[in-house]
């Protein structure tokens, strides 16, 4: 089964009614096992939200039931792999997963790993004939891309044209609209990928003046890797100091009129669309004031009249404010390693110095020595905790023999917390103050300025 070379922005919809749709899955490989069924709140945050969990009986088999308004990009994750496929209202399919591959314990501990997204196996009905079209037409994109690498023809204009040419040819129009539009983004993609046509023909072709297809993943794919770093690179063109300026003021009366009168785009949502995008990208980027990108989307959330850019700009907020210093950083309970379950507010009323570990890293090493001579300094007024991703026993014998006594909690395998506290490297620390607010979002080592923060603290 061909994977996709373009990742998705996935969840979409057709105009329909909230009714039930039953899904038949043949998993023989799962047996015993629970898959849960997901699919995307936006396509920007890429927040998952649960939909079903599927326990696959001693036959292979299991059947769900699930509400949707809309046809939905949906998906079944486990472990290394991600099977996918479309559903909509009032329908019955049926699917079949046939390869099951599982995750290496290392793999298992990295927040970061990405498993292959493979089209599940869709038994052919009148209800969801769409599911073959689109695969069809991915499929077909991914021979466009394939074709050019295979011959390396990459600066070979001609033959590029005619790839293209070939991909345009070969799709049928269908009476599903959202199928229609499925393709033509994905062949605009194409275009945008081979350079086929100047930047503002494409643009003036697929986005301005056009209808915002906020549910349409080849749309909203397209429009990512278009305008990726939009707000950046305005900042480098006419006006490009004064547009900084109203970034970085928060001043989303200014960054509409100038994106209007400058750049000609005159539709309000689409402009309020394009800014959000680029607010969440841009905010764990130093390139502009990251209060002010909170504030430009508050300020979206609260005067848009638009129920698709609210829904975004507030899912926006809530995910990047987790980690800014001043709000409450994600909540967790974490067994100690006298098997006590941990969260942060067992730890009372003190300041908390919160670092994620493994103990067979170098640098996490070096930094235990530093932290018990800050723990021994500061521990009545400061609890030091020490998050690891080891195997208890590989902590317990690291602990003892170190003779190391501040709060060590055990990870097992909740690589979501990591994932919840942007861990890309061990070690990575947060200071947290009294009331339970970040007040260091990250915070300095113990090998950098962290002691003159601790002894300032009152």
């Amino acid at each position: 089964m061909k994977t996709l070379l373009f990742s998705f922005c996935l969840l979409f919809s057709a105009f329909c009614v909230n009714s039930q749709t039953h899904i038949s899955i043949s998993a023989p490989k799962y047996k015993g096992d629970v898959l849960t069924l997901c699919r995307y709140d936006n396509y920007i945050t890429k927040n998952e939200k649960n939909l079903a969990n599927c326990k696959i009986d001693s036959s292979g088999n299991s059947v769900v039931t699930v509400d949707i308004d809309n046809i939905e990009y949906v998906f079944m994750r486990y472990e290394k792999l991600v099977y996918y496929f479309f559903i909509q209202p009032n329908s019955s399919i049926e699917v079949i997963f046939s390869e099951k591959e599982t995750l290496s314990d290392k793999e298992k501990l990295n927040p970061f790993f990405e498993p292959l997204h493979i089209a599940a196996t869709v038994t052919p009905t009148s209800d969801n004939d769409f599911n073959r079209q689109l695969t069809d037409i991915d499929n077909k994109s991914d021979d466009a891309i394939l074709a050019v690498a295979k011959y390396k023809k990459e600066n070979d204009k001609h033959f590029k044209d005619s790839v293209i040419a070939v991909f345009k040819n070969s799709i049928i129009a269908v009476s599903n609209e959202f199928v229609n539009n499925y393709a033509k983004y994905r062949i605009a993609a194409i275009e945008y990928l081979f350079k086929s046509k100047p930047f503002k023909d494409l643009q003036a072709e697929y986005f301005i003046a056009k209808p915002v297809l906020y549910h349409n993943p080849a749309y909203c794919e397209l429009l990512n890797h278009f305008n990726e770093k939009y707000l950046l690179h305005r900042t480098q063109q006419a006006q490009g100091n004064v547009f900084r300026q109203a970034v970085n003021k928060g001043d989303l009366t200014k960054i509409r009129e100038m994106l209007s009168g400058n750049d000609y785009i005159f539709d309000k949502d689409f402009c309020d669309f394009l800014i959000l995008q680029n607010a969440y990208n841009e905010f764990y980027d130093s390139n502009f004031s990251r209060s002010a990108l909170l504030q430009i989307v508050n300020s979206i959330a609260n005067e848009t009249t638009n129920a698709n850019n609210k829904i975004i700009a507030e899912d926006i907020r809530n995910t990047i404010v987790k980690l800014l210093a001043g709000y409450s950083p994600p909540d967790f309970e974490l067994q100690d390693m006298q098997g006590t379950y941990k969260s942060l507010k067992s730890f009372g009323d003190k300041y908390i110095y919160l670092g994620f570990f493994s103990v067979n890293s170098y640098g996490s090493i070096q930094d235990f020595y530093l932290i018990d001579k800050l723990s021994k300094k500061f521990g009545e007024k400061v609890n030091f905790i020490s998050i690891c991703i080891d195997d208890k026993k590989d902590v317990e014998n690291f602990i003892k023999s170190e003779k190391f006594s501040w709060t060590f909690l055990l990870c097992n395998n909740q690589t979501d917390i990591l994932r919840e506290y942007d861990v890309r490297a061990f070690p990575t620390y947060y200071l947290i103050d009294k009331n339970g607010k970040l007040l260091k979002s990250p915070a300095p080592s113990p090998s950098e300025d962290i002691y003159k923060i601790l002894e300032n603290l009152e």
